[in-house]
Formats: C-alpha cells, sequence, structure tokens
C-alpha cells in the first residue's frame, strides 16, 4: 500500500515537517521506506534515483548548491525535480536555495524542511514508512494477549471463538480483535495483528449480543495491537479430517502474509476446557521459544530408559 506525501505532511510529534513548496504535488505518493540522499543525482547522475522514494538534502547536499553559480544551481535542481521522486526534505533548518525553492513549485514536487539532525530525519522517517508501507491482509479470526504471548483463534464461523475469547477474559488475558484482524508484517519477519476500526473493545457473542470489553473489564483488559506468536484453529471433532497427534512431537506452521506461524488444532468436544487448553498451548509455545520442548523431552526420555532396559537384558 502506497502513502500519499500530504499523509507525511501532516505527522506531528518527532517526525514533523514544514511545507515550502510545491503544495500541488501532495498527492506524490511513495513507494518504498528506503530514504535516499540525492548527492550524486544533484551533479548529474540522475539515474541514482529511485523512483517514489524520499529524497533527504542535509548540510552536505545544500552545502554542494551554495557552491555552485545560480546557473549551476538552477540545472542541479530541477534534472532533480524533474526526476520521479516523492519529495524533497531540507533536515537541519537550513535556507532554502531561491533555485530549489523555485524548481520544486514549477514541477509540482513537495518541498519539506525540519530541524532535525539528517541522520535522525533519516532514522525516524525510515522506521514510519516501514510500518505504514508494511504488507496488510484481513484475516477472520478472533486475537488475543494470552501470558504474554498473541494468540490468533482461527475456525469457521459459530465455532466457538468469541466464547473462547470471553472465557480467556475472564482469566485476566486481553482482547485485541474479534471477527475481523487487520495482519501486517512490520518489522521485517514479525507479524502484528490490530482491531478493524469501529470494532475496537467490542466481542460478539451469540445470544449475549455485542459486547463492551472495556466497560465490562476494564480499560486493561484490551490491547490495540499484539505479535501474532500462535495461530489456534478450533474445529468440530467430528467434522474433523485427521486424527490428532497425541504426543505434540510434530510442530506445525500456517503461513500467514507468507510468514510462518506456529500453529494448531484443538478439537472441540462436549466437556472439554477450550480456554484452558489455549492457555496451556499459549505456555506451551512459551517454553518452545526458549528451546524447552515438553513432547520431544518425553520421548527422548522415553528412548533412554528403553535403551538402559535392553542394554541390561542383553547382559
Amino acid at each position: 500500500m502506497n502513502i500519499t506525501v500530504r499523509e507525511l505532511v501532516g505527522l506531528r510529534g518527532s517526525l514533523k515537517f514544514k511545507l515550502v513548496a510545491g503544495g500541488r504535488g501532495l498527492t506524490r505518493e511513495i513507494v518504498a521506506p528506503r530514504v535516499q540522499k540525492p548527492a550524486l543525482a544533484l551533479a548529474g547522475y540522475l539515474d541514482q534515483i529511485h523512483p517514489g522514494r524520499v529524497q533527504v538534502l542535509g548540510n552536505a547536499e545544500i552545502g554542494y548548491l551554495r557552491r555552485l553559480s545560480k546557473e549551476e544551481t538552477a540545472e542541479a535542481v530541477d534534472g532533480v525535480c524533474r526526476s520521479p521522486v516523492a519529495c524533497l526534505v531540507v533536515t537541519n533548518a537550513n535556507k532554502i536555495p531561491e533555485p530549489l525553492r523555485k524548481a520544486c513549485s514549477r514541477h509540482r514536487v513537495p518541498l519539506l524542511v525540519t530541524d532535525q539532525r539528517t541522520n535522525e530525519t533519516i532514522r525516524g522517517l525510515s522506521r514510519w514508512l516501514e510500518e505504514r508501507l508494511a504488507p496488510e491482509a484481513t484475516i477472520h479470526g478472533v486475537l488475543l494477549r494470552v501470558i504474554g504471548h498473541g494468540v490468533i483463534l482461527l475456525g469457521k464461523s459459530g465455532i466457538g471463538k468469541s466464547e473462547a475469547a470471553l472465557a480467556l477474559l475472564n482469566r485476566g488475558h486481553l482482547l485485541v480483535a474479534d471477527d475481523v484482524v487487520h495482519v501486517r508484517e512490520a518489522p521485517q519477519g514479525v507479524l502484528k495483528g490490530r482491531c478493524a476500526d469501529g470494532l475496537r473493545h467490542h466481542l460478539e457473542i451469540r445470544g449475549l449480543g455485542v459486547l463492551d470489553v472495556e466497560q465490562l473489564f476494564g480499560t486493561l483488559a484490551t490491547l490495540d495491537e499484539t505479535t501474532i506468536d500462535l495461530a489456534i484453529e478450533l474445529v468440530d471433532a467430528e467434522a474433523a479430517s485427521e486424527e490428532p497427534d497425541r504426543l505434540g512431537i510434530e510442530d506445525r506452521h500456517i503461513s500467514l502474509l507468507s510468514i510462518d506461524v506456529p500453529y494448531l488444532q484443538i478439537q472441540l468436544r462436549a466437556g472439554r476446557d477450550v480456554a484452558t487448553l489455549i492457555e496451556v498451548a499459549a505456555r506451551s509455545q512459551q517454553l518452545k521459544a526458549r528451546g524447552i520442548h515438553s513432547a520431544k523431552r518425553f520421548v527422548a526420555q522415553m528412548d533412554r530408559n528403553l535403551r538402559r532396559t535392553a542394554a541390561r537384558g542383553r547382559g
């Protein structure tokens, strides 16, 4: 998903920019999270410009332009502004060379200024752009924070995902999203999930209707976003197409946004305490993340016992 320069201009906080020229180009799109310094492009190597990137001009670039004649400066900045850049950002509160201001206005290239140092601007912009340009997807499920782990519950409509979430809320765990989960990759290799706008802090329970979790359980019972560390699919035991792994030796994964997420399946039967099973699954995943795999340890211990027994029999 691309974003426009207009969104960048509207930022507040540590990333705060002032538009000084090229306001008619605010619809230009930023298509890549990497920020570029156009030093080589100002020297005439325009093939070094990457389309759709933010171009940052620091002390070195502005100092270079000041050393040129007025005509040379106009030629250098005109070449950059005719290139498919997203916008230009001048850092360190540097005074804007007039030819640069005029070229940006003429070619409708937004020209922004900031008081921040160049390296701080590049770091902050890169982090913000990586977050905003991260791949996204929408998943039908329920997302919770269980014992410090993000757990997404999957399964067909009506299987009991929201009821399981309600039981977990009663145990002190946190709700992130019900029914519609927006999933994105940010930073690279890490999945995060959040609630859809308008549905935040709400949980739909058949027979009870839509519940306001924040009002029922308090403001600390919800989170706006969490990483996704474990996916659990709830399935009807009678309709299940496969037998469950009795020992739990096999580590399974599901692909979300092309990232492998640890996955397990819980088959629903009358009398099973699903909330407890989900809670224990989260605890078990925490142990696995620390290199402790209970099932594999059990099987390894059984193998050692069998080998010892067989050795005594031969002796």
